[in-house]
């Protein structure tokens, strides 16, 4: 089985081809969260993946608390437990938070961890206009997922191409950070909506909902995966404390991984 979370598609790819490649099951931790979805049941030796983006050198809070609430039932020890990350550069603690969350809830170990660079899709620091790039860059990590998939297939230990980096060392600075920025008064609606209720719909965090034909955030925060604003048919939906801000992320375009369908709700 594998839970994945994504919000553009980048991690839902991922985890698409490894489960294409060894016959496992998905579930979309986004849906599981949204809807209250959570017990499963894990065969004996069934393999376990988390695959998921990094948010601010960890991993989404959605993810942390998934891991936290979901009961699964038969889960025992004797498998193979492993995490797949997808990132723009670096890695982080992404695989420490995972590593802890599953010792602590289900006695749990993983057995290999794995990171495949893709495009960075965080509008406030990273450009996604550049469709040529982008292109590129989704190139290189369909190579690397399909490596991964081989390797998860072949049940390898240890740690995998991770892009550690001088920033790794601050990922704890960068999660305190993160419960700030996942303020939802940063999300700014202009006139441009077309009252069509995708971000609504589509929000795992139920942190959005239609105000006369408008949407409005009901959540003093979310997981920040910025969907609502990539989604957007009008590019109605900005991110931003100030304009200037707003502005420079929405210079930045928006961004859907053109190889797997769209994270529908």
């Amino acid at each position: 089985m594998i839970f994945y979370f994504s919000s553009t598609g980048n991690s839902k790819e991922a985890a698409e081809k490894i489960a294409a490649a060894n016959g496992d099951t998905l579930t979309d931790i986004g849906r599981a969260m949204k809807f209250g979805e959570m017990t499963y049941e894990l065969k004996a030796g069934e393999d376990l993946g988390i695959v998921t983006p990094v948010y601010y050198g960890g991993i989404p809070d959605i993810v942390y608390e998934f891991l936290k609430k979901v009961n699964l039932k038969g889960q025992g020890t004797d498998r193979y437990v492993y995490h797949v990350v997808t990132c723009g550069s670096v890695t982080g603690g992404a695989n420490s938070m995972v590593m802890s969350a599953l010792s602590q809830n289900f006695g749990l170990t993983i057995s290999a961890t794995y990171a495949i660079k893709t495009v960075d899709n965080y509008l406030p620091l990273f450009d996604c206009s550049d469709k040529e790039a982008n292109q590129k860059r989704l190139a290189s990590a369909e190579k690397e997922m399909d490596q991964v998939a081989a390797q998860v297939a072949a049940k390898d230990l240890g740690e995998h191409n991770y892009y550690r980096g001088a920033w790794a060392l601050l990922w704890p600075v960068e999660q305190f950070v993160y419960e700030y920025a996942r303020s939802t008064n940063k999300f700014h609606v202009t006139d441009a909506c077309i009252s069509c209720g995708l971000c609504a719909n589509n929000c795992p965090c139920n942190a959005i909902a239609m105000n006369s034909g408008k949407p409005a955030w009901v959540k003093d925060k979310c997981t920040l995966c910025l969907g609502c604003v990539h989604r957007c048919p009008a590019h109605a939906i900005q991110f931003g404390k100030s304009e200037k801000a707003r502005a420079k992320a929405f210079a930045h375009g928006q961004y859907q991984n053109p190889n797997t369908k769209p994270v529908e709700y």
